[in-house]
């Protein structure tokens, strides 16, 4: 099984290696000492922008506008930690689904984390999931809330494998794809753990579906619908800044310690 903990330094060595790294009989560059020292990167995606609205809640609340609020509340709290963040849009412009990710994959991200809102036709239902990606979806529900965000689309992109061999270009993609899949569901889990006491969850908060944001192999990822905004009382906490503060800590929090514990297996490997 491919050890989850080394995988940031993992995923390095094969962007290396997709981007023509290799010489003569298969050396590969040595990275240069300025970016062997970068710290990680933590993308954050706020969901939809410009004329994608996203859902509509309760008192007319529009989803883009939560998640943009919540970012910015999510890169300070990120950027207090020290830690370096990027963001896939800091102003209410619309942006692809395949921009975002190769947004991500151009910045060599180590971590990508979008933000969106749910609208449920029960408006009795409220509270968070997290995401990982899966071709199967966990639950109908899951499936539903991946076909309504995967509304824009396109298709999913691979020009980190472009340049290389077919066979090169496969097992990079089956190594990855399965590293990437353990710390997406290691961040998505320890997410959840922090939302835990002080952050609603529904019931069965950690799930999977096939979100197009979420498919690059080489980026651990998870998307975070933060509450349901059909509902009164989530659509009313969602517009309240300390809230979105206090959603925003937490999950600095679970990824302050996904990456901790990904330098501690450097050290100790």
């Amino acid at each position: 099984m491919v050890r989850a903990a080394p995988m940031i330094a993992r995923r390095r060595l094969f962007r290396l290696l997709a981007a023509g790294g290799l010489t003569g009989a298969g050396a590969l560059a040595a990275p240069s000492s300025a970016s062997a020292e970068l710290r990680p990167l933590i993308m954050i995606d706020p969901g939809h922008g410009g004329h994608d609205p996203g859902a509509i809640g309760v008192g007319g609340v529009m989803e883009k506008t939560i998640t943009l609020a919540t970012g910015f509340a999510l890169r300070a709290a990120l950027a207090r930690g020290g830690h370096r963040v990027a963001m896939t849009r800091t102003r209410d412009v619309f942006v692809s689904l395949p921009d975002r990710v190769a947004m991500a994959v151009r910045a060599h991200a180590d971590l990508f984390i979008s933000l969106h809102c749910n609208h449920l036709t029960d408006t009795a239902m409220r509270g968070a999931l997290v995401f990982t990606l899966s071709r199967k979806p966990s639950d109908a529900l899951a499936a539903s809330i991946a076909h309504a965000e995967n509304s824009y689309d396109r298709g999913p992109l691979s020009p980190q494998y472009r340049g290389v061999s077919p066979q090169v270009a496969g097992i990079l993609a089956s190594l990855t794809t399965h590293a990437t899949m353990i710390g997406s569901k290691q961040i998505a889990h320890g997410i959840v753990g922090q939302f835990e006491r002080h952050i609603l969850l529904l019931p069965d908060p950690d799930r999977a579906a096939n979100f197009a944001v979420l498919r690059d192999p080489l980026i651990p990822s998870t998307l975070i619908e933060m509450g349901c905004i059909s509902n009164a009382a989530d659509a009313a906490l969602l517009r309240t800044p300390g809230y979105r503060a206090l959603l925003a800590g937490r999950v600095a929090l679970a990824a302050e310690r996904w990456l901790a514990r990904g330098r501690l297996a450097r050290i100790a490997g």
